[in-house]
């Protein structure tokens, strides 16, 4: 569907009156509500700028309390999945996929649906894949006259290109031609097809399968499903008595919480937890990537299929959207400790209780291995923060700068916060960093960080801060040389 405005361009209409299309596209289906009058084509939830100014406590608390209305609403619908409902919301918040696995017939298409259901205005995709899936399925059917020109062109509207949510169901049934096709829609959010190239709307995915198969190429997908979840199967009387209660109720169909989330809220939520709005610590971040080596190395000590097992990088740094998206859901504007347990949504596949157990152990073991050490990191990190000011300078000028000046002296008002004796060593050393003048503040800064790291070693307990400082003080030895040479 298409019109034309005064300069004669075609503008594209995502066509919101089609409830479903054909199996060969797909399926559309769309959560009720007023129909409303559409003059401009879909765009990418995310492309709302980020808020700019402090976000009010309010408005993450009323935030947190629709998430949550949610949640609940959903967890009576859809009965014992309380945390693959929690870990769909952190996907979805954090604007990432989520994978299902289990055996045939749990509802898993029933549970994609309800979560959907709760984002006002959203369009959402759904197809089964098989092994005869083809690209104009999931993407739209190819152009005709385009066709006639020899160039292979996607009619995306009505596709998954053009949705704001998908549901893949057998996801692993599909060739791998399809699924290598689906990475930059997953991954990028753009149809890549040869001189085509398509921005995606889509913001999230949930991918179910009844089985996983080893490909090259599968590798690589189940890479773009940051979070993943094993539904086991449950024949236990009382739950199976709840079940047949809920669906007496409801029959399967999706029910239309009270309370959901906009479109537009669903876009400043995936940009806060994608910002310094919601701030984390670097004691936080210390501790996440503990965590994450240990359950590295615990995993290829005990799981004897899994001797190469690793956790990418790439995952590893989208850990810190998910201690926000966490903090967030709990109405809070800033990650705390207890915010590491959302890690395990995203370490684990939920539903292994064999993972859930070896991540819990590490995480309290981490916890306590670190507690004696914590106010000497805290002061670690935020020095880091003080050479990281000095060498995001490009040259002797900008070091001189009012900027610089008055951003070091504002971290070293943080680095002053200890506690007991070292917290008398450093309010000394600020004192005469607070009386220094642009001029003379480099050389006394590199003194001051070099003393912050000695006397640090000196009260520091565990192996691995040791070593922190340690390389944190190779780093100020170094840019001091280059620097003041």
């Amino acid at each position: 569907m298409e019109r034309s405005d005064q300069s004669d361009q075609k503008i594209y209409i995502h066509p919101l009156e089609e409830s479903v299309l054909s199996l060969a596209t797909g399926k559309i289906e769309k959560t009720p509500e007023p129909p409303r009058e559409v003059a401009a084509p879909l765009t990418r939830i995310e492309e709302k700028p980020a808020p700019a100014e402090p976000v009010p406590v309010e408005k993450i608390k009323t935030l947190s309390e629709t998430i949550n209305e949610c949640m609940a609403f959903i967890d009576r619908h859809v009965l014992g999945r309380s945390e693959i409902i929690k870990q769909a919301f952190l996907a979805i918040l954090t604007g990432e996929h989520q994978l299902i696995i289990s055996r045939t017939g749990m509802a898993k298409s029933l549970l994609a649906r309800q979560i959907f259901a709760c984002f006002e205005g959203a369009q959402v995709f759904e197809k089964q894949l098989t092994k005869d899936t083809m690209p104009e399925n999931l993407f739209g059917a190819y152009d005709i006259e385009a066709m006639k020109k020899g160039k292979m062109i996607h009619n995306v509207e009505g596709s998954l290109v053009l949705s704001h949510f998908a549901f893949l169901d057998e996801i692993f049934d599909a060739n791998d031609m399809l699924l290598r096709a689906l990475l930059s829609i997953l991954n990028e959010k753009q149809l890549v097809n040869g001189e085509q190239i398509v921005y995606s709307t889509l913001h999230s995915a949930i991918g179910a399968a009844n089985y996983i198969r080893v490909t090259e190429v599968l590798e690589a997908v189940l890479d773009r499903f940051l979070y993943k979840s094993f539904i086991p199967e449950n024949k236990d009387l009382y739950f199976q008595y709840a079940i047949d209660r809920i669906y007496q109720e409801h029959f399967g169909k999706v029910a239309i919480p009270e309370r959901r989330l906009t479109l537009g809220e669903l876009s400043f939520i995936k940009k806060l937890v994608q910002s310094k709005q919601i701030p984390i610590s670097g004691y936080v971040l210390f501790l996440k990537n503990y965590i994450i080596k240990k359950y590295i190395e615990e995993t290829r000590a005990m799981v004897s299929d899994k001797k190469d097992f690793t956790i990418s990088d790439r995952k590893s740094a989208k850990m810190q959207d998910t201690m926000r998206a966490h903090a967030l859901i709990e109405g809070r504007h800033e990650v705390e400790e207890k915010d590491l347990e959302s890690l395990y949504y995203v370490i684990c596949t939920v539903g292994r209780e064999e993972e859930k157990t070896r991540f819990d152990k590490i995480l309290a073991a981490t916890k306590n291995y670190f507690r004696q050490d914590r106010a000497v990191l805290e002061n670690i990190f935020n020095a880091i923060g003080i050479l990281g000011t000095i060498q995001s300078c490009k040259d002797n000028e900008s070091l001189k700068s009012d900027r610089v000046f008055l951003d070091i002296k504002a971290k070293l008002e943080k680095v002053s916060r200890a506690e007991g004796s070292f917290f008398d060593f450093i309010s000394k050393l600020r004192q005469k960093f607070m009386a220094l003048t642009r001029d003379t503040f480099l050389p006394e800064t590199f003194t001051l960080l070099d003393s912050i790291a000695e006397a640090s070693l000196k009260d520091a307990k565990a192996r691995e801060t040791r070593d922190m400082i340690a390389r944190f003080r190779d780093d100020v030895f170094h840019e001091k040389k280059k620097i003041l040479a």
